[in-house]
């Protein structure tokens, strides 16, 4: 029974994640993506799908991360190829799709480290002086945008750097800038049109 309702909740948490992030991906590519070349592109100033990493990581743990996966890898090869965005041989689109799946996860690990707890946060040992991380709380929330903004820049700056794919910083500084934009703006966005909608009900 048990496993039933786990199998249950993680097609619910992966349908959930699948949607958000793609559903975030299509806004990105044709509100925010037409403005910038695709030309020696590296990486957006804009970047909302972040948004979608940020809150179903935090709002599901590790169950969001292989829906968060197939997400990233169905847009770079069937959304992102379309439009050119996406260069990369098969084996990179995984590599990079792999890291900027768990780089939220990653980054919420490292403020544990710091003393931030999150009760989405599995396999680790939390002390009675942790702050806990209210995710109704929108300093929080830029908090962890931040953190795994540096984390998700600065893995994928080393892989492409390894790969040979780019070595120019200019990447590090678009992603780390573009994820903060992307998701605050998709927050705040969201959070403005829930309160409109909550308060004419």
């Amino acid at each position: 029974m048990r496993l039933a309702s786990d199998f249950k909740y993680f097609l619910e948490v992966s349908i959930t994640t699948f949607v958000s992030f793609g559903l975030l991906y299509v806004i990105w590519i044709f509100f925010i993506i037409s403005s910038e070349t695709a030309t020696g592109f590296n990486g957006s100033l804009m970047y909302v799908p972040h948004a979608a990493r940020v809150i179903t990581i935090c709002y599901f743990g590790l169950w969001a991360v292989p829906a968060l996966f197939a997400a990233h890898v169905f847009c770079s090869v069937y959304i992102g190829g379309t439009y050119g965005l996406n260069q990369l041989v098969i084996f990179d689109v995984l590599g990079t799709s792999f890291l900027s799946a768990v780089c939220v996860l990653l980054a919420l690990y490292a403020m544990a480290g710091l003393g931030f707890k999150i009760r989405t946060l599995p396999f680790y040992e939390f002390t009675k002086d942790s702050i806990y991380l209210d995710l109704r709380n929108h300093k929080h929330i830029i908090l962890v945008t931040i953190f795994s903004a540096a984390v998700h820049s600065l893995s994928l700056y080393v892989y492409n750097y390894l790969r040979a794919i780019s070595s120019n910083p200019e990447m590090f500084i678009r992603f780390f800038v573009g994820d903060i934009l992307g998701t605050l703006v998709t927050i705040f966005t969201l959070s403005f049109m829930l309160f409109a909608f909550f308060r004419e009900r």
